[in-house]
Order: structure tokens, then C-alpha cells, then sequence
């Protein structure tokens, strides 16, 4: 599983509205959600050292952070063009069969790419090719895997289960990365794109085993494209969740899309080689592990306002540390803080749509979340990447670092994200 930007936690609208949901690590008395736990935080952290891996290596080719941008984009717009269509059909058939299907693809993916690799015909266009191949699969995949995970535990244990499954995220980022540095500089970069395409078969071997409850699913008595449009309906006419969707672009197109040009961050801003991208992404994963730490022990304390408010500030410190110094430590400060950002961020609105929306709409729900997150990604990395090579990539961070200082200035007086504190939709 590649998606790795879907992390949520139970706030005080949520506990109110679920009197009966338990501590979170009591979810893991349930046996098929603790193995699916197991299998996909070792793949989570193999997907790492391959986004570690690979962006390194086809800067290496290039020499150009365009070619970053460009490779984030192949791999989201297919994800992005079908996750809608997804969403719908994650609501209608098996979300474990498609999960399947998904893996598979995803497995073939990356195996292909290490045999490319250790015959040394991978070139720029060939990690494109295959790149937008897997996101295909993510298309299809993420809204699903999203949406099975409640099914593998009781309704009353669905929140604790969505708030570890960001967990696992959150710890193979910051697992993954350093993992990479020690793998790439050991055996080399085929192992770690190895290691990611060998991970696949452990999460379909216990996708094959594993249980889940029988979930309500949407009619099929309309068609597709009416089903597509019932959801963005449903997800349009609540301005809470609407928001929801530009906030996830938001913090995507501005923050999370540093991750995929870190790369050309170590060496075009720092003056460090390429694959020091792994200490980078390793900071950023520490920070959002202490994070979602922070975030487990203060669970109910703070509205999901204050919540955003405060990812939204990080954000802006952290890309304006980046852009301000030389210091390879400080570009590693500047990563930990965004690392605690994204997860502040999806701590509000994983949790918000997951836990507001009826279970047939779950899927589709997802899936427009999801369109936030893909589609802001590559277009940030894109523009960083395309920018970076004609000006200057230290420059375009600090323009970033603006943007979100007048993003935080036009919501704090508007005074929209209290909308986000509601604890139930209007029917």
C-alpha cells in the first residue's frame, strides 16, 4: 500500500457521539484486524525505502526536480481520475477482493521495477511508465483500503480501529526512511525496491485469511455515474465535509508535496547527495510519530478547529525553516515539523468524514477525501519541481511558506473551520 497520507484520531464530537468506543489498543484483541495491523505496517515501511529509493535515483539519472514532479504526477493522475469512480465501487462489491486485485498490481508493479533495475534498463521514462501503472492500482485501492478497515472489527470499535490504522502509517514513516538509508548504502538501491515488492505477498497472504463483518452496501439500483454524483452530492452539501476535501488539498498541495522532491531538497538546498532525502523523510517521520503520540494522550482536549489551525502553523514554520538556511539539520527541523503537521491535520478530518458518514456511503465518502489528498500532491510536487529548476527550489519553498501564512490568516477571519466541530450530520 502506497497512500500513506490518511491518518485520524477520536475528538471529544466523536466519543460523545460513540459512548461505547474503548482505548485503542483494545482493538487488537480482534484477530483479523491485529494480523492486517502486523502485515501492512511492514509494507507501509517497504513502500517508504522505495519512495526513498527511487526518487533519489531517478534524480541521479535526470539531474532535474521536474523530472520529481513529473514522475508524482504520472503516478497520481490515474489515481486521482478513477478514485471517484472507486469510491462507487468500493461501496458496491467485496473492498477485500478488490484489495486483492489492487495488491497484485501493485506487487507486479514494483517487482518490475527491480528487474528493470538489476538488468540496468531503468530509465526516467520506464519509472514513469511503471509508476503510472501502480497508481492505477492506488486509484482503485486507497478508497477501499480505507473503507475495510472498519469492517474488520464491531461498530463500536471502528474509530479505535481507524485511529490505529494511522498509526501504523505513522510509524512506517518514520521507520521506512531510515530503514532505506541503511539498506541503499549496504546492498544498494535495488534491495530496498526488493524489499517493497516482496512486502505484497505478506499483506495478500493475510488478506486471504482474515475475516470481516458484513457492512450495509450501497444500492445498485442507480448507475455509476448516478452513484458518483448521489456521493460528491452528499459529500458537497455538508459544508463540514466539504471542507474536509480542500483542506486534505490544501495540506497536500502546499506541505505533503515537499516529501516527493526531497530529493532534490538535499541537493539543490542543502548541497548533500540525493539519497540524504532519507534523513529528511526519516525526521519527518519522527515528527509525526511524536505527533500522533501527542495526539493519543490529548485525545477529546482540543476542537477539531484548533486541531487544523495548529497543522496550518506548523506547515508554515516548517517549509519556511527549510527555505531560510544551508544547514542540513535544519532541513531535517524543518521535515520533523512537517512530519507533526500532516499528522495534526489528518487527525481532524480522517476521523471527521469516517466518523459521520453512513457505512454505504463510507467508500465513496473516502473517495472524494482521497481526491484532495492525490490530487494536491503531485501538483505541488510538480510546481515545486518545475519552478525549482528555473528559478531556485529555496525560493519556491519560501513562496510556500507565504501561501500558507495568507491561507491562515484568510481562515481565522472567516472563522469557517469552527464549522468543523460538529459532532453529527443534518440529515
Amino acid at each position: 500500500m502506497s497512500i500513506d497520507d490518511l491518518d485520524g484520531e477520536l475528538e471529544a464530537q466523536d466519543l460523545a457521539a460513540h459512548p461505547g468506543v474503548k482505548t485503542s489498543t483494545s482493538v487488537f484483541r480482534h484477530r483479523s484486524f491485529r494480523w492486517f495491523f502486523i502485515a501492512a505496517a511492514i509494507s507501509n515501511g517497504a513502500s517508504w525505502m522505495q519512495m526513498v529509493a527511487v526518487p533519489a535515483l531517478l534524480f541521479d539519472l535526470t539531474g532535474k526536480a521536474t523530472w520529481l514532479g513529473f514522475s508524482s504526477l504520472a503516478g497520481a493522475l490515474p489515481a486521482v481520475l478513477l478514485t471517484p469512480h472507486a469510491g462507487v465501487i468500493a461501496d458496491r462489491f467485496s473492498r477485500k477482493k478488490l484489495l486483492l486485485i489492487t495488491q497484485s498490481v501493485q506487487m507486479s508493479a514494483s517487482f518490475s521495477l527491480f528487474s528493470l533495475y538489476s538488468v540496468d534498463q531503468l530509465t526516467p521514462w520506464r519509472i514513469v511508465g511503471i509508476g503510472f501503472i501502480g497508481g492505477i492500482a492506488t486509484g482503485y485501492g486507497a478508497s477501499s483500503w480505507q473503507a475495510f478497515v472498519p469492517s474488520l472489527v464491531p461498530k463500536e470499535d471502528m474509530l479505535s480501529a481507524v485511529r490505529l490504522n494511522s498509526v501504523q502509517f505513522t510509524l512506517a514513516r518514520m521507520i521506512g526512511p531510515g530503514l532505506a538509508g541503511i539498506v541503499i548504502g549496504t546492498f544498494g538501491t535495488g534491495a530496498a525496491i526488493l524489499c517493497n515488492a516482496s512486502t505484497y505477498i505478506l499483506v495478500i497472504g493475510v488478506l486471504l485469511v482474515i475475516k470481516t463483518r458484513v457492512g450495509s452496501t450501497a444500492s445498485r439500483d442507480l448507475t455509476v455515474k448516478q452513484a458518483m454524483l448521489d456521493g460528491a452530492s452528499f459529500m458537497w452539501r455538508h459544508l463540514p465535509l466539504r471542507m474536509a476535501i480542500i483542506l486534505a488539498f490544501i495540506s497536500s498541495a502546499f506541505g505533503q508535496s515537499l516529501q516527493f522532491v526531497a530529493a532534490a531538497v538535499a541537493a539543490r538546498v542543502f548541497d548533500r547527495p540525493s539519497t540524504d532525502n532519507a534523513g529528511l523523510m526519516t525526521a519527518l517521520g519522527v515528527g509525526s510519530t511524536l505527533a500522533s503520540i501527542f495526539a493519543a494522550k490529548s485525545a477529546g482536549k482540543y476542537k477539531r478547529s484548533q486541531t487544523v489551525t495548529t497543522s496550518l502553523m506548523l506547515y508554515c514554520v516548517s517549509t519556511a525553516l527549510i527555505a531560510v538556511s544551508s544547514i542540513y539539520w535544519v532541513g531535517l527541523l524543518g521535515y520533523f515539523i512537517s512530519g507533526m503537521a500532516h499528522l495534526t491535520m489528518a487527525v481532524a478530518l480522517n476521523t471527521l468524514i469516517q466518523g459521520l458518514v453512513p457505512d454505504h456511503m463510507r467508500g465513496r465518502a473516502m473517495s472524494f477525501y482521497l481526491l484532495g489528498v492525490m490530487g494536491g500532491i503531485p501538483i505541488g510536487a510538480f510546481t515545486i519541481g518545475f519552478f525549482g529548476d528555473i528559478f531556485n527550489v529555496r525560493a519556491v519553498i519560501a513562496v510556500d511558506a507565504c501561501i500558507y501564512l495568507s491561507i491562515i490568516f484568510f481562515f481565522r477571519s472567516t472563522r469557517l473551520l469552527d464549522q468543523l466541530n460538529i459532532s453529527s450530520l443534518d440529515s
